[in-house]
């Protein structure tokens, strides 16, 4: 049996962390290398899962805060970025739900006090 080695960096939750003066605490983007098709299919079907339609979507890449999505907007344009997404949603659908309460069931009789014999007939 192999021993595991102990983990070099603690695990401590981000609300609880010392504020460092060269931690800006702010989150950013930079671009890596990759394929702008595929991060378009697997954003896109992400957001579709969450019930995010193609307007909703293009909403999000017109505008330059959401990095990843705005990025690819300026890479296809407008409209070939709508035609894209709107064939990978056409391919994955959209998953949306509805929620609701149920209303409270009536009360159940009050259990009778005691035992109760129950006979089957012969």
């Amino acid at each position: 049996m192999s021993e595991m080695p102990p983990n070099p960096t603690p695990k401590i939750h981000p609300a609880t962390r010392e504020i460092l003066p060269e931690d800006p605490m702010e989150m950013f983007a930079m671009e890596i290398p990759g394929d702008p098709n595929f991060m378009l299919q697997l954003l896109v079907e992400e957001y579709a899962r969450m019930g995010w339609g193609l307007e909703d979507l293009m909403r999000l890449a017109r505008d330059p805060n959401y990095s990843s999505f705005h990025g690819l907007f300026q890479r296809f344009g407008e409209d070939k970025l709508r035609e894209r997404m709107s064939t990978i949603l056409s391919r994955c659908g959209v998953i949306r739900a509805t929620s609701y309460e149920a209303p409270a069931a009536p009360a159940a009789p009050a259990a009778p006090q005691g035992l109760v014999q129950i006979s089957s007939p012969k």
